[in-house]
């Protein structure tokens, strides 16, 4: 998804690939890209028993960006 984001917007603005990483990641509250282990550790709390009683719900891993 990331990828395709800064693909979309290198051809639209004709910024460079860098430069659009950049941006992206500025735009976030936290001002960087989540990180792999972020979004593991978010799976192997919703798959061990802390977790136990959250059903039906969505858990956004995305640093603050609504």
């Amino acid at each position: 998804m990331l990828d395709r984001s800064v693909e979309n917007i290198v051809k639209t603005t004709g910024m460079s690939e860098e430069a659009a990483r950049a941006s992206l990641s500025a735009n976030n509250p936290q001002g960087r890209f989540i990180e792999t282990d972020e979004v593991a550790g978010a799976v192997l709390w919703l798959l061990s028993d802390a977790a136990r009683s959250v059903n039906g719900h969505t858990l956004s891993i995305t640093g603050g960006e609504v």
